[in-house]
This record gives C-alpha cells, structure tokens and sequence, in this order.
C-alpha cells in the first residue's frame, strides 16, 4: 500500500508540477489577490484587511478561513512557496481519497490503484490549482464532510460524528462559495433522496456554526455572497465576453467573443460540452458504464455503492443545471463543480473495478479515462505556453517594471486578467474590484464597458491603460485621448495623462 500511495502521489505530483516549469512568471490570476490579501492583513494586522489598490472593492468581505490560515505560515516559507499551495491541498484531497479508498473497498489495491490514477490524471485539478486559491480547501472540507455523512448513514457510525459534520460544515462557508451553494445543495438533494431531516438541518446549522466560529462577520460574508449572485444574475451573459466589442457603446450588434462562456445557440451548447469533457473526460466515460451495466441488469455495482453514487451523481447534476440552467447560471461558473466530483467520481470508479462485477468494460473504460485525462492535460500545457493572459512572459514583465517607476495613478487593463498583478507588482491603483463586497462599484467597467472611455478616464481619474496589440476597435481607439504610448513586445502602456512626479 505503502509503494502504491508514493507512486499515485509522484504522479500526480509530476502532472501539476509541470506547468511551474513550462511557464515561470507567477502562474493564474487569483495568486496575486490572495497574496496582497494575506500580505496586507500579515502587516497591519486588521481585518478585514483595507486595499485601497482596488478602486471598485467596498470591503474585503470574502469567506476569511484560507487567507488568514496562511497568513499563520512563516513569513519565508508563504513568500516562497505559496505557489505550491494549492497542489499541496490537492495532494493532501488525494491521500484521503486512497485510505478511504482502502477502508471501503475492503484494502483492496487494484481500487486504491484506480481511483488514485483518475485522480491524478483529472484536467481539472491541474489546470486550476496553478495559483493559489481557497477552492481546494472547501473542496477538502466537504470531502471529509460527506465521507463523514457517509459513515454515519451507511454504515452506522457513532453519534459523536455530528460534532465534526457541523463543524466541517460551518469551515465550508467561512472558506469558500462555490463549495457552499453546492454542499447545501448536496443537503437539499440527501434529504429529498432519503426523506432524513437530518440532511436538511445541516443547512442552517452550517450558518449558525460559521457566525459562532467567526464571531458574527459570516453575515458580512453572507451578504457578499449574495451581492456576487446578484450581480452574475444581470451579467452572466457577458461572462468572458470581450469588454469592448460586447460593450452597448462599443460594439456591433450580433458579435459574440469566441471565448465567451456563454455562447448562444448551437455554437455555445457544443462550446459547454466540449469543456465539460475536457475537464474531467473520467467521469463521463462513468457515466456511459454505469448506464451499460444498468441496461444489463448488473445493478449490484451501484448498490454495493450508493451513497458514493448518489454524492456523484447529485454534484453532477448540480455541474449541468449551472452550466445549461439560465436561471442558475448566477451560481458561478458550472464547469468548475467537476473540481469537486473529482473525490466521488474516483472513488466510484475504484470500487467499481474493485468489485467483481462486469470487469472487463471497466478496464477498458479506465484505459480510455486515464488516456484521454493526459491528452487534454497535454492541450492545457500547449495552451499555457502561448498564453499571453495565464503567465507573465518577459514583456509584460517590463511593463510592471515601467509601471514601478511611473508616477502614481489609476491603471485600466483591457483584457482585465492582469489587474491583479498589476496591483500586486507595481503597488498602483487598478480600476478594478469584485473581490468581497460591492459589485455595483464594478459593474460600469466589467463585464462589459458601460461607459465611453472618456467618461472612464474623466469619472475614475485613469492615468495608464495596458493592452494588447490588436485588442482595442478603431472606434475605442478614435475615443482615446493619450499623450504617449510605450510598446513592450506585443503589449502596449497608453500614457493617459502626464504626473508630477
């Protein structure tokens, strides 16, 4: 056991160390929030912590537990290697997949074995823990949570195990929101599968443990959460849409950015489809197995299982209606709940192949998962490489460095993945936010401009605005006003305005 938990590990650890190779430079957009979070509150030691970099934030109301945890490591240790967080969580997701694994399957090996290597081998998992971010600790909380529930329902655990559920539970909320809306979700669908209230009562007791553990500010948090679902409500359209050429003052009518998350019609249902398998190819190629073995009459497969299939089966619908549902696409966005299927869907998967029932589908079934996990794990590493947004190359690290020394003002940066950075590296201003609480501050420059870049300039006083070659229309272009403009390789700095420096 020991020999294979080392190699699953090894794998695993190899397939999301990689990317840190491929593309240096400080990898994601979230690290960069995360870092001045935790760096600000580390030095001033009030919290919430006040950046007043982001023009368009009102508070720092953001579920608290991950940022001030590692603002608990030594100070050379986060500087360091706080990149390798998020794979560290992710590792530590993975250890408790196997011994649960182990337990469950009667210390089989073949399904240790099996479930380790679809996790390992899941997109998804490598693709997003390249920065940090506190999705892989909710994630971890509500694994334990559930395999907890798990015990306890199926298998008769003792009472006392309520007191770490509540508190796991109450952890979820104070950590993350995507893992909230979907865990209460979870709640939602075991109480109408088992008509238990127990399920049910998990729902406030979660908000009641998180206002005790945070001393009231989870209704801080909470009213932020709501103010997130509000506003992705009125814009969940625009989600990746181009800021300029989906603008009402901008753009053309019937443009769609090819990127967009949301595509209309037959073009956008394929674009969902096509990420949905390439995020976790593993689970759907479950999904047509169990169906199989259903048709078949070889049902003991599920039943020797099910409350781990149920867990699958409820986060995977809970993927779908977010991602297809208009009315549910505020909930973020949808491809991004296989991060948590990753668990069940590789626990499934072992004990499936554990078990004694229609073997030989099932190892062909894994042959192509793990085969097709590594082929877009391969496309992620080709798409990181020639990504100019992902990763600091060496030009836009000199624009940072010209920004260090320009006179102090607000930056814009169009696309807007780089506020962040920019905030972080240059200590300038951004005219960005959407970080904790105030949404509506936000709302006239993102998703789409709401105003002319005149009246941005004039109302929010911007001095700099970075950009890409060929990004901005000629009639965005016929609008800005600039004094000079500095190329970086293909990045461009618009100098809005000369400071006294």
């Amino acid at each position: 056991m020991l020999i294979l938990t080392i190699s699953l590990l090894s794998l695993a650890f190899l397939l999301r160390f990689l990317p840190h190779r491929l593309a240096g430079g400080g990898l994601g957009v979230d690290r960069w929030y995360w870092k001045t979070y935790i760096e600000t509150y580390r030095h001033k030691r009030q919290f919430p912590p006040v950046l007043p970099q982001y023009l368009l934030d009102e508070h720092q109301w953001y579920p608290p537990l991950f940022p001030l945890l590692m603002a608990h490591l030594p100070k050379s240790v986060f500087d360091r290697y706080s990149h390798w967080v998020a794979i560290s969580i992710d590792l530590l997701r993975m250890v408790l997949l196997l011994a649960v694994t182990f337990w469950l399957s009667g210390s089989d090996l073949y399904a240790v074995g099996v479930a380790g290597l679809i996790y390992a081998t899941t997109p998804l998992l490598i693709s997003y823990n390249i920065q940090l971010n506190p999705r892989g600790l909710g994630a971890l909380f509500l694994d334990g949570l559930i395999i907890l529930l798990l015990w306890r329902y199926f298998l008769d655990g003792p009472v006392w195990i309520w007191g770490p559920i509540i508190l796991l539970a109450g952890s979820i909320l104070l950590t993350h929101k995507m893992t909230t809306q979907l865990f209460w979700f979870l709640c939602l669908g075991g109480g109408l599968l088992t008509m238990d209230w127990q399920f049910l009562f998990l729902i406030p007791a979660s908000i009641l443990m998180a206002l005790l553990l945070s001393k009231g500010f989870y209704w801080k948090v909470l009213l932020a959460h709501w103010d997130i679902v509000t506003f992705w409500n009125r814009n969940w359209r625009w989600l990746q849409a181009h800021p300029i050429k989906e603008s009402p003052i901008y753009g053309k009518t019937g443009y769609e950015t090819p990127t967009k998350f949301h595509k209309k019609s037959l073009p956008g249902i394929l674009r969902h489809l096509s990420y949905l398998w390439g995020y976790h190819p593993g689970i759907w190629i479950l999904c047509v197995l169990i169906l199989g073995v259903a048709i078949l009459g070889k049902g003991d497969i599920i039943t020797s299982s099910s409350g781990v299939f149920w867990w699958m089966v409820f986060t995977l619908f809970f993927v779908l209606v977010t991602v297809f549902v208009p009315s549910l696409k505020c909930l973020g966005s949808g491809y991004f709940y296989l991060y948590n299927a990753a668990v069940p869907t590789a626990l499934f998967w072992g004990l499936s192949i554990g078990s004694k029932e229609a073997v030989l589908p099932f190892w062909l079934g894994l042959f192509i998962a793990v085969a097709a996990g590594l082929f877009n794990i391969l496309l992620f590493y080709r798409k990181l490489l020639a990504s100019k947004i992902q990763k600091a190359d060496p030009h836009f690290e000199k624009v940072l460095d010209y920004l260090k020394t320009a006179p102090k003002g607000v930056v814009m940066c169009l696309p807007p993945q780089w506020y962040d950075v920019v905030a972080y590296k240059t200590g300038q201003p951004v005219l960005y936010g959407g970080h904790g609480y105030g949404f509506k501050l936000l709302e006239p420059v993102f998703p789409r401009l709401l105003l002319s870049i005149q009246e941005i300039v004039q109302q929010y006083q911007v001095c700099y605005l970075i950009t890409l070659e060929d990004y901005l229309p000629k009639n965005f272009l016929a609008d800005l006003t600039s004094e000079s403009v500095s190329n970086f390789g293909h990045y461009m700095v618009f100098c809005m305005a000369k400071k006294e420096g």
